[in-house]
């Protein structure tokens, strides 16, 4: 059996550095940091996007799996090419057996290009994006039937001005769940996500950006005891803004084709790459590359009975 090295980059809501060996049970240890465990993320992403004629104020770039940064646009009667480079940094902590506490940092830098009625232009600008903090909870593993856990993180504060700084505190929450199987060599994955967006004040107006709904199933291959290769789609759904009280924009729809590739560098590194490409929405793309780390420690007691030292296992 090989499914315990598939997890690494199967499951969208939930980031794993497995064991080696390839006969053990698929345990908690796994799916979730350990109890009274830590683990630290980095995802650097570029992403491009060119829109055109588009009356909205927010759009939206993926940092991570199931992880959003939300942009400031004002793009209307114009084309706009802008290339972005985000860099998110997170640390998890398993705060019991089947839960884990879990937050994150992120910064922006954007080049823009425009070209309106008015000629082309062109701005850069580097600032910082946000910062959440979440929980991840398993309520069942994979056994009669699929596995199930789900996820809710706030955004303790977000940048919403397009240059310089307007931060806002506590106005977006996102919930969702993941379900897998696990049929080796393969992994079945979907992952679902809602994420709520309340009225801010920005430039001197009430905007309310857009909530955002992301349907994204996923299969994963285990090439060998190193090397998982990922495919999947992930759908879009945005509504649109609301400026004062009043509708803005359209409603938007977008549909991506992702590819992945995790590899356990060594028993506490692994490294997963991920690129994902629209089929229909704003033409662009996004390409990103993850590191997580597993801090050294000593499981609990209970841990051990159960599901045994990853180290150990290496």
């Amino acid at each position: 059996m090989i499914r315990d090295r598939l997890l690494v980059a199967a499951l969208p809501c939930v980031l794993v550095v497995p064991t080696v060996s390839a006969d053990l049970p698929l345990t908690i240890e796994e799916l979730l940091t350990a109890e009274r465990r830590w683990r630290a993320d980095v995802n650097l992403v570029y992403a491009n996007s060119d829109r055109r004629d588009i009356d909205s104020r927010f759009g939206a770039i993926q940092v991570g799996p199931g992880q959003f940064i939300t942009i400031p646009v004002s793009v209307g009667q114009a084309r706009q090419n802008t290339d972005f480079l985000a860099l998110s940094i997170g640390a998890r902590y398993g705060m019991r057996l089947n839960t884990e506490l879990y937050g994150r940092v992120s910064a922006l830098s954007q080049d823009t290009r425009t070209l309106d009625a008015d000629g082309a232009m062109s701005d850069s600008e580097q600032q910082f994006a946000d910062a959440w903090m979440g929980i991840n909870h398993r309520f069942s593993g994979d056994n009669d039937t699929p596995a199930l856990l789900g996820f809710f993180e706030l955004a303790l504060v977000e940048n919403t001005a397009g240059q310089g700084s307007n931060l806002a505190y506590g106005r977006t929450a996102m919930a969702g769940i993941t379900t897998y199987r696990a049929i080796d060599p393969l992994v079945l994955s979907l992952t679902a996500g809602y994420r709520y967006s309340l009225e801010r004040r920005v430039e001197g107006l009430d905007i309310d950006p857009g909530d955002l709904l992301f349907i994204n199933p996923n299969i994963a291959f285990a090439v060998n005891h190193e090397i998982t290769l990922t495919g999947g789609l992930q759908w879009r759904w945005q509504e649109r803004d609301r400026l004062s009280n009043q509708e803005q924009g359209i409603r938007t729809t977008r549909t991506q084709m992702e590819f992945g590739l995790g590899y356990a560098w060594s028993k506490r590194l692994t490294l997963l790459a991920t690129s994902r490409a629209d089929v229909t929405g704003d033409s662009g793309v996004e390409t990103g590359v993850t590191f997580l780390y597993k801090f050294p420690g000593r499981f609990s007691k209970n841990h051990e009975h159960e599901g045994g030292d990853a180290d150990t296992n290496r």
